[in-house]
């Protein structure tokens, strides 16, 4: 204790903890981590609002939300907006203490209030073998595509994004956006993309890319060194705003029983999700499943799924009221692998 105030020693670790766990990813937030965790008047202010453990990004990505919005010189010390930033020191610290106390209102708002999931455009990737797939063997020329968990809706885009695999097949708007993929043992042609007859998004927290709050919050959830990410979700934007996406937000199982009760029974639908269920309880997801089992009673539904139940990607069909579950891919996100496994059993 000091001067009457308890020193935030817990709050100290935590920070240089995360910095550590961030190291590969950032070099600059575990920099930043470590300068922070040695400022005991900066920690004595923050600890108020440490009550997850999801604080320290939340406060990374707050601070960097604010500094998109106004001009500081301590942009200076950031990728986003130089190309040889300067090295933020312990004598150049009061730059960040500067700016974070000038908005500290605004950054914590946004600590308490947002959710931290990233939109990675990258992922659109898989589904062009997968779609390829599922399209080319049994759907014809309509279809309707459904993202439960959409957020922002940019990988309801996919059919606006270009692509390159193994470095030699090309498909789609490679000018605007050309997103590298290498996907191992697959040997089918990869055929041009169809665009779905209809498309929507489901999400309980809906983040509009119209809005600059909104944009800058999301953009804000990528490490400083995430240049290319960075980079093809700004592509990503300039896409939607060309073709928006329409984006449903509430109960995500309500509005998914909506849109299948509205939509016509001639045509296939595609049902996608990715990281939405891994939190949701057992309940919850077995509800989820009784919805998509009772419409494909009606209509031809395709389940494609990550991390319901494991981490491959798996499609989901019923054939006469029975689910027929078949494993088609996994995914590796850092270094742009898929690797095709369709026919391999299904392990859960």
């Amino acid at each position: 204790m000091i001067g009457g105030l308890i020193m935030p020693d817990k709050i100290r670790t935590q920070f240089i903890k995360y910095g550590d766990v961030v190291e590969k990813d950032s070099p600059f937030y575990k920099q930043l981590a470590h300068l922070i965790a040695n400022n005991d008047e900066l920690l004595l202010q923050l600890k108020p609002y440490w009550q997850t453990t999801h604080f320290f990004s939340l406060y990374f990505a707050s601070v960097l939300k604010a500094l998109y919005i106004h001009d500081h010189k301590l942009r200076e010390y950031y990728l986003n907006f130089n190309d040889k930033p300067k090295k933020l020191t312990e004598e150049k610290f009061d730059v960040f203490i500067d700016f974070q106390n000038t908005y500290f209102d605004e950054i914590i708002m946004d600590v308490q209030s947002q959710f931290l999931k990233k939109n990675i455009v990258e992922r659109a990737s898989v589904f062009i073998p997968i779609f390829n797939e599922v399209i080319q063997s049994h759907v014809e020329d309509d279809f309707n595509f459904i993202e439960l968990g959409a957020l922002a809706g940019l990988l309801l885009n996919y059919d606006w994004y270009g692509y390159t695999f193994n470095k030699s097949v090309e498909l789609g708007q490679v000018k605007d956006l050309n997103i590298k993929v290498k996907l191992n043992d697959y040997h089918d042609e990869i055929k041009e993309m169809m665009h779905p007859t209809f498309k929507v998004g489901i999400t309980n927290k809906k983040y509009d890319l119209l809005e600059d709050e909104d944009y800058f919050w999301l953009i804000s959830l990528f490490y400083p060194e995430e240049i290319k990410r960075r980079k093809h979700f700004i592509k990503a934007r300039e896409i939607f705003l060309k073709h928006p996406v329409n984006i449903l937000e509430g109960n995500e199982l309500e509005l998914l029983e909506m849109v299948l009760s509205q939509l016509d029974n001639d045509k296939p639908t595609i049902i996608y999700h990715i990281h939405t269920t891994k939190s949701w309880s057992d309940d919850k997801k077995i509800a989820l499943m009784d919805i998509i089992q009772n419409y494909a009673n009606q209509r031809e539904i395709y389940h494609i799924h990550h991390q319901i139940f494991g981490t491959d990607i798996i499609c989901d069909t019923f054939e006469n009221g029975q689910l027929v579950r078949k494993k088609y891919a996994n995914f590796n996100l850092n270094e742009m692998t898929i690797e095709w496994m369709k026919d391999k059993p299904v392990v859960l």
